[in-house]
């Protein structure tokens, strides 16, 4: 029944699609509701959970009509897990409150149900401009006066006694909440993925729902070390990386998701639906199956108390005593000054949000504007990433996190760099107009990094991030995060000669970075350690290492010696045997006048640390020349060669041996009339390799490189050191050079049955040798059970990086 303070007619809005009502008599009699109106801006807010009245409504019966929608303002109906409570103070003014309120035990607004319900908001009330109270609301209390189980005139002489400030206690239905689709990337370690799941069909989790969840994530495993994915997770896909295969987790079984989660590789993509609400407890079911997903570990069955045990419903909060930082960087939040860093539950739904640019006006208080930021990153905007609980951005309750700040006071923010904007919001003054828009999608993009951060904060391990540097390197180790102790965060995983963007560089021990693939995107991000920490952590187990034979003082001496009394480079002739590859043929025998190579040195110098490679990327106008070394060399640059004759091919080198009569100059070799011309042009670097035999002088020169990759556009194979390596990238013809590192001596010896166990070591030995002195000029390391998964690998190694561009060597080091 109405009041007679507003014509029934008048209704509008959500509550014109409330159920009928009982009787239409105060319709015919044209009785009128309440109207409380105020044009005035609220003074003061509190967000905050209260519990349910002492006063209790009273349980009466609906009658069949009644509705128990989300729409519906029922006080008594359901549980109390779906509603949300909330108190708010609104200032009167001269011009009254600003809504319309129905119902009371007298004129029920829905069945028999006897709720003061909201049931319109005035347009520039103080409702309206406070933005919280919603239609069908339900008002428990006003001030200290409880208006539950009362006639509908008591509700009104509680709102109008209650004075100027006037302090609103209502409840809503909870709305669902849509998920939210992520992409996490994890890389298994020693203990596996780490987390259990339940659900699947024909043993759901979730009544209804034959989901894939997350019931428990373990300490130290993949996915506790990552740290996004959370209890109550559903799994939607799993993909393997790099081979892309994909399995659908929705709808299937339990053992189906397993049996997928269990066979996947090292590097594991899961397509993942977050909640922001938790579930109830009410939702779970009896017994399901829960497995564990560790690495050689059975599976592991919880039943459902022992879930609830693991509060296997109760997403990860924030922490409440986490003190206030003013830190700023690429993605570091900014606190506009307040008081927490916790986010209460919005009372604004993502309907509610248009995603066209919209304005909102905060006036500072002492909290100051009430939200954080991230972003301003190569041009990627700026985003909110925290809404601070009691300040003005929560109060207002127009702003959501995942809003982009496109201008602030008219000044443009769309490609703001982060200190930019913070120092923009800081002078902003008293009253700041924000033009923003809502981009979760943007926004989701940030997920790992504030996650990262907000680990870093708790930690008190938060990056110096004041004088950021960015740049690209090429990795010259593996690195597993599962296995470094000393990660203060979320790690990165690659391998050598993975290309990083390194995003942060400013602080001394850890980097921030993301991994570049061959398309030129970019994937993960997370931490690795700097140049100097992971090289002083390399020399540090280096001294623990004692080294038998000659000193390292007179392996340099005699390499200095040797250098003194030689002007050629170390060379290993096409038409001879090295040393090497005598070796790898079962004989120790090789060439008395071969001239000593200064790789084949016994030499036992300090290893040389190798950390990351600047590099830039270039655009290839030529076929890149091909250098492999280790192992197997021959094998591969003859198989090559067979195998693709019109992609492959080999130069023509230089002698000052006189020509013979079959001989063709500049098909067999390019002869050169005297010793004293080759001399001058090898000491003018026109040769990347050169060496003596029988008195003769014998090269690969530059040019000779260069015909074959320029002008016969094939990959020239060349049958070198690793000191060419460097020569060839000096004359900007920058080598694909690959080392074919063994696993072992038995290795060897199965690649080469004829090989005895000590040939098979010094080969071993050589190899191992060479990583140390060229490693850091290696295209790519490649290891294989065989040498038919070598040679595969290689060819692989070829084409990837054959262009068209590519990344080398950068002019600026580290």
């Amino acid at each position: 029944m109405a009041s007679k303070w507003e014509t029934a007619n008048q209704q509008s809005g959500p509550a014109a699609r409330d159920p009928p009502r009982r009787s239409t008599q105060d319709d015919r009699l044209g009785f009128h509701r309440p109207t409380i109106e105020s044009t005035l801006f609220q003074l003061h807010v509190f967000r905050a959970a209260i519990s349910t009245p002492s006063t209790k409504a009273r349980t009466s019966p609906s009658t069949s009509g009644s509705s128990s929608s989300s729409s519906s303002c029922l006080a008594n109906g359901g549980d109390e897990s779906a509603w949300d409570y909330e108190e708010i103070i609104l200032e009167r003014g001269s011009s009254g409150l600003g809504f319309s309120i129905s119902g009371g035990t007298d004129n029920p607004h829905i069945g028999d149900d006897p709720a003061i319900c909201l049931t319109k908001i005035i347009p520039g009330g103080a409702a309206a401009i406070d933005g919280r109270m919603k239609i069908n609301d339900v008002i428990l209390k006003v001030n200290d006066v409880s208006v539950v189980n009362v006639p509908h005139s008591a509700a009104v002489e509680a709102l109008k006694r209650a004075g100027n400030l006037v302090r609103l206690s209502v409840r809503r239905r909870r709305q669902p909440r849509s998920p939210r689709i992520v992409e996490i990337e994890l890389c298994k370690g020693n203990k596996g993925l780490g987390f259990s799941i339940a659900g699947g069909s024909g043993n759901q989790h979730i009544p209804g729902d034959n989901g894939i969840y997350i019931t428990k994530i373990m300490d130290g495993g993949a996915a506790q070390v990552d740290g996004r994915l959370a209890v109550g997770d559903k799994l939607i896909l799993v993909r393997n990386l790099p081979l892309m295969t994909e399995k659908n987790l929705e709808n299937v079984s339990h053992e189906d998701a397993v049996s997928a989660l269990k066979c996947t590789s090292d590097r594991v993509v899961l397509v993942v639906a977050k909640t922001d609400a938790p579930l109830a407890p009410m939702q779970v079911v009896g017994q399901p199956p829960t497995t564990t997903l560790l690495q050689q570990t059975p599976l592991l069955s919880q039943s459902a108390v022992n879930l609830t045990t693991h509060h296997s419903h109760q997403p990860p909060s924030p922490n409440p005593g986490l003190a206030p930082l003013d830190v700023s960087g690429a993605y570091d939040p900014i606190e506009i000054p307040g008081a927490l860093q916790v986010s209460t539950p919005r009372a604004v739904s993502e309907e509610d949000i248009a995603r066209t640019p919209r304005s909102v006006v905060l006036s500072k208080g002492t909290t100051g504007l009430g939200f954080n930021i991230v972003g301003g990153e190569d041009g990627e905007g700026i985003f909110i990433s925290f809404i601070l609980a009691g300040g003005p951005a929560d109060v207002s309750g127009q702003l959501r996190r995942g809003d982009q700040i496109l201008s602030v006071n008219g000044h443009d923010l769309k490609h703001a760099t982060h200190e930019q904007a913070a120092l923009t919001l800081k002078g902003a003054g008293n009253t700041v107009t924000l033009c923003v828009q809502y981009r979760p999608e943007e926004y989701n993009r940030f997920e790992a990094k504030v996650h990262e951060l907000k680990q870093q904060m708790m930690t008190g391990t938060l990056m110096r991030t004041s004088q950021k540097r960015s740049l690209y390197v090429r990795a010259l180790f593996d690195y597993d995060p599962n296995k470094d102790d000393g990660l203060p965060s979320r790690g990165l995983f690659f391998r050598y000669g993975d290309i990083l963007h390194v995003t942060n560089a400013s602080d001394d021990e850890w980097w921030q970075a993301r991994r570049v693939l061959a398309t030129g995107e970019e994937e993960g991000i997370g931490i690795i350690p700097s140049k100097k920490r992971w090289e002083r952590k390399l020399r540090a187990r280096d001294r623990t290492v004692k080294f038998q034979g000659k000193s390292p003082t007179q392996d340099r001496q005699s390499t200095l010696e040797r250098k003194k009394k030689n002007f050629i480079f170390s060379r290993k002739f096409p038409f001879v045997k090295s040393r090497e590859d005598q070796s790898e043929e079962g004989s120790d025998q090789e060439p008395s006048a071969m001239t000593p190579s200064e790789s084949d040195s016994t030499s036992l110098k300090e290893e040389a640390v190798f950390s990351y490679e600047s590099v830039q990327q270039i655009e290839m106008t030529y076929t890149r020349p091909i250098i492999i070394l280790g192992p197997l060399k021959d094998r591969i640059n003859d198989d090559l060669i067979s195998e693709f004759p019109e992609k492959f091919g080999s130069c023509v080198p230089h002698t000052t041996r006189p020509k013979r009569d079959y001989e063709v100059d500049q098909r067999d070799y390019h002869f050169v009339a005297s010793r004293e011309q080759m001399e001058a042009d090898i000491q003018n670097h026109l040769f990347i390799e050169a060496g003596q035999y029988n008195e003769n002088l014998y090269g690969t020169s530059v040019a000779s490189v260069r015909e074959v990759a320029e002008k016969q556009g094939k990959h020239c194979i060349l049958d070198v050191s690793g000191n060419a390596i460097k020569r060839l990238q000096v004359a900007q013809l920058y080598p694909i050079a690959i080392f074919i590192k063994p696993k072992s001596v038995e290795a060897i010896m199965e690649w080469n049955k004829r090989m005895t166990e000590d040939q098979a070591r010094k080969t071993y030995d050589r190899a191992m040798k060479l990583e140390q002195e060229f490693g850091e000029y290696f295209t790519a390391v490649v290891q294989g059970d065989t040498p038919e998964e070598i040679y595969a690998k290689v060819k692989e190694v070829i084409r990837e990086q054959s262009g068209p561009t590519v990344w080398v060597p950068a002019k600026d080091k580290l």
